[in-house]
């Protein structure tokens, strides 16, 4: 599911670019970006929605920055960096230092928020990554962001939630059913309880009835904490 959505993220991006910033997307967007994607974002938001790899901004040099990941969702822009310690120790020089305060600087100025990882953390610590861009986009976007609600959920639509995003595909009402060992009413009535709030939406619905449900980002923030 990932690799197939990862591809045509990338496919899409690339009609779109030509010279220099086509260069950057096939070249420079490597592994450890797409490591962050799949062990933090993927399992946390679960789309490649408002993402960009390689984004251009131009600066006050008469070239560009490009940016790692770019999180572009009115009103705010949000610049992903991934660092890998032992390139930027080793290949760091005083203008390269020079260059990189600079850049933040006008990434600042422009309005745009700034987080950066470590590529050591993605991979030891991913569950602590997708917690924080969770939180991030929680208290950038509210309600359409994630779920700042400290109320327990109940084992069952906890459970509902964790089968949802195991799958990455719609749930049915079924599907439930046998999972949990319970009735067609009661496995509706969980599923409706989750659309109430805003942790599963509506996929797919037929003449009378919701017929599959897909869990939410805010849903996907619940079942991480």
């Amino acid at each position: 599911m990932f690799q197939e959505a990862y591809e045509q993220w990338i496919t899409k991006q690339s009609k779109t670019r030509k010279g220099e910033s086509l260069r950057k997307l096939m070249e420079d967007h490597g592994h450890s970006e797409k490591l962050f994607l799949q062990e933090v974002w993927w399992p946390a938001v679960g789309n490649f929605q408002y993402l960009f790899a390689e984004h251009e901004v131009p600066n006050y040099r008469n070239s560009s920055y490009y940016l790692d990941l770019s999180y572009i969702r009115p009103p705010y822009k949000l610049d992903l960096e991934i660092d890998d310690f032992s390139t930027h120790a080793k290949n760091i020089t005083r203008r390269g230092f020079d260059y990189e305060k600079e850049r933040q600087n006008q990434l600042t100025d422009e309005d745009w928020k700034v987080y950066r990882f470590t590529l050591d953390t993605v991979k030891e610590k991913p569950r602590h990554c997708q917690q924080s861009i969770l939180r991030t986009l929680g208290k950038l976007y509210g309600v359409n962001g994630v779920d700042q609600s400290n109320s327990p959920l109940p084992l069952k639509q906890r459970e509902i939630l964790r089968i949802a995003i195991r799958l990455e595909r719609t749930l049915t009402p079924a599907e439930v059913c046998i999972q949990l060992g319970i009735g067609n009413r009661h496995a509706r009535n969980l599923l409706h309880e989750l659309v109430e709030l805003g942790y599963m939406e509506n996929a797919g619905s037929g003449a009378q009835r919701t017929r599959s449900y897909r869990v939410t980002l805010n849903g996907r923030s619940r079942f991480l904490e």
